[in-house]
C-alpha cells in the first residue's frame, strides 16, 4: 500500500473493528483519497469488501494503492457476472450502478461478512440506506449535508466518525478548525487530526 494514515502525526491501523465508520466531507478537503486509503488497509489486512462508489476516480485510486494487477479484485457490471466474482476478496460494482447494488445484495451470499463501502454517498437513493444502515461492517463516504437521507445517516451508531469540514447537520462529534487536507476523527478509544501520509517511494 502506498500511502499511510497518520492519526496525531502517529501511523493510525483501521479494523474491522473501527466499523461502521461515517467519513464526510465537502469537495477537495481530503476526505475522498482518506476513504479510499482506509478501505486500501482494510484490504491488505485481508478484509472482503463490496465497493460502490459514483465516479470511476475511486476505483482508481483503490489500484494504485493496492497494486492494479491483484489478483484478488473482480470488477463486476451485471449481476449475471456475480456468481464467477462472489469468490474474490474485493468485487468492485460499476461506478454509479445503484441498481447493480441493489441486485447484489439480494443474493451475495456472504454479504454481511463484507465491508460495504458506499463512496460519494450524495449520489444515491434511499434505497441503497435502506440496506446500508442496517450493516455493521459498512463505511459511508461523501458530502453527508447533500446526501438525500442525511437525517437517518445522522442517526446511526458509527464506532468512528471522521469530518473533513463541518457539517450542517448535526452529529456527535465537534469538529475543530482544519488544516487543508486534514480531518477530524473520533472513534471509540482514539481521537484527534487525521492526514495521509504520501508515500514518494519510486516518484520521480
Amino acid at each position: 500500500m502506498k500511502d499511510k494514515i497518520l492519526l496525531n502525526d502517529s501511523l493510525l491501523n483501521f479494523t474491522e473493528n473501527d466499523l461502521p465508520c461515517l467519513v464526510t466531507y465537502s469537495e477537495k478537503t481530503g476526505g475522498s483519497h482518506f476513504s479510499i486509503a482506509m478501505v486500501a488497509e482494510l484490504f491488505v489486512s485481508g478484509s472482503k469488501i463490496l465497493f460502490l462508489t459514483a465516479y470511476p476516480m475511486a476505483k482508481e485510486n483503490f489500484l494504485e494503492q493496492v497494486g492494479e494487477n491483484n489478483t484478488k479484485i473482480t470488477f463486476v457490471t451485471s449481476i449475471e457476472e456475480l456468481n464467477k466474482a462472489k469468490d474474490f476478496q474485493v468485487i468492485i460494482l460499476e461506478s454509479g450502478n445503484e441498481g447493480l447494488f441493489l441486485e447484489v445484495v439480494k443474493i451475495l451470499p456472504d454479504l454481511y461478512d463484507r465491508v460495504v463501502l458506499i463512496k460519494n454517498m450524495e449520489i444515491f437513493s434511499e434505497k441503497v440506506f435502506n440496506i446500508c444502515l442496517e450493516l455493521e461492517k459498512v463505511i459511508l463516504s461523501g458530502d453527508i449535508d447533500a446526501c438525500v437521507d442525511k437525517e437517518r445517516i445522522s442517526k446511526k451508531y458509527y464506532k468512528t466518525m471522521v469530518a473533513f469540514s463541518k457539517p450542517k447537520i448535526s452529529l456527535p462529534l465537534e469538529v475543530p478548525v482544519l488544516e487543508k487536507y486534514n480531518g477530524y476523527l473520533l472513534g471509540q478509544n482514539k481521537s484527534g487530526i487525521v492526514k495521509i501520509l504520501k508515500d514518494k517511494v519510486n516518484k520521480i
